[in-house]
């Protein structure tokens, strides 16, 4: 790899950098802890509310995540449930793409050695920063729209209600900067979505200095923030087709020898596994297959022998290696995520104040670069 350039073109570093089995192994990690949280939350709370909900759930979604608001035929306390699992998957995002980008920046800085124990290490320092950050900038919104918010309420109070909505009026110019800044506050708060890991990483600021450099990124570099924005998600519109599709010809070479000599019992194990995951298995097939008859062989379940205890068993082996390879491509592009912003965050300090953030400091107190073969995997 070459020396940095701070141009567009080190964005294209995410091929390399992304495809790496630290980066796409952390994110994967992640993705199955958050996954299993977010099933037993939502199952447990399907538990209480007692009933049919249980079996009713299982026949329609089986072990497919399903978000709140697809499945809307759902108890209150489900409903709820799964908006909690996804703070709890949003919060491990977080913290996974902070340790992705550390690991980052580090090897662009030449250490190539810097392992997933120092990213942990580094989070656990930093955990309070990462989600302050994120939490602070919905509650600066709220606290803005608050403001018009009591004036509407006020305005409801009998007989002299309206007079004070009169007297606001005439502070309709403040109101109007007030507007602006909130909606402003809300672009850098989609920002912060993307950036937020990449500067706690590169930078180790706290939470303050985290939100200050979001402001100072949006404000200053918005085209360039948007163009390489755009770049990097043609990229991963690239890159993560072409790992699925390596994904899915290595498990059918595995499975090809085994299905040619015992079809009619991989067939068997298939359709159960297709059940417990939602059908999702077999949507995927159909998409990627005209037809989907040679695969699973029979109409409906009820066509199907009493399952033995092999057969359960080579159920629950292959719904858990399709889960972790559904898995696995969603952490590839996880990685480009993480990986990508770091390289763009990295590319527009420099543009905006000359800070180049692949620059150590070593002992002596001078400036290091990175060498030009920058820690390749």
């Amino acid at each position: 790899m070459g020396q940095f350039q701070f141009k567009f073109t080190d964005i294209f570093r995410v091929c390399r950098y992304g495809f790496s089995g630290r980066r796409i192994g952390l994110h994967l990690v992640g993705i199955l802890l958050a996954y299993l949280l977010y099933e037993i939350l939502v199952y447990l709370s399907l538990a209480i509310t007692g009933g049919s909900e249980v079996n009713s759930y299982w026949d329609s979604y089986g072990l497919l995540p399903v978000p709140p608001f697809i499945a809307t035929d759902l108890k209150p306390l489900t409903i709820g449930a799964m908006w909690f699992g996804i703070i709890i998957f949003a919060s491990i995002f977080f913290l996974v793409s902070t340790m992705t980008s550390k690991i980052t920046i580090e090897q662009l800085r030449g250490d190539i050695y810097f392992s997933v124990g120092d990213a942990l290490k580094f989070i656990r320092h930093k955990w309070q920063t990462v989600i302050g950050s994120f939490l602070s900038l919905p509650f600066l919104i709220l606290l803005l729209l608050m403001i018009p918010i009591t004036v509407a309420l006020f305005g409801r109070i009998p007989y002299i209600g309206k007079p004070l909505l009169i007297i606001a009026s005439v502070f309709s110019p403040i109101a109007f900067f007030i507007g602006l800044l909130t909606a402003f506050i809300f672009v850098v708060f989609i920002a912060s979505l993307f950036f937020m890991p990449a500067i706690v990483a590169t930078t180790g600021s706290d939470a303050f200095e985290t939100v200050y450099q979001l402001f100072s990124i949006v404000w200053n570099q918005p085209w360039r923030l948007v163009g390489y924005g755009i770049l990097l998600f043609f990229l991963k519109l690239l890159l993560v087709p072409i790992w699925g599709i390596f994904c899915i010809a290595g498990i059918m070479i595995v499975l090809i020898p085994t299905f040619t000599l015992h079809t009619p019992f991989i067939q068997e194990t298939i359709i159960i596994a297709n059940e417990w995951l939602g059908g999702g298995l077999q949507k995927v097939i159909g998409f990627l297959f005209r037809d989907d008859a040679v695969l699973f062989g029979f109409d409906n379940t009820s066509q199907l022998p009493v399952p033995t205890i092999s057969t359960v068993i080579c159920v629950i082996l292959l719904t858990v290696t399709l889960i972790g390879l559904a898995s696995g491509v969603v952490a590839y592009l996880f990685s480009l995520a993480s990986v990508g912003t770091t390289l763009i965050y990295v590319v527009i300090r420099k543009r905006l104040d000359e800070n180049n953030l692949i620059e150590i400091i070593g002992i002596d107190g001078q400036i290091h670069t990175a060498p030009q073969h920058i820690g390749d995997e």
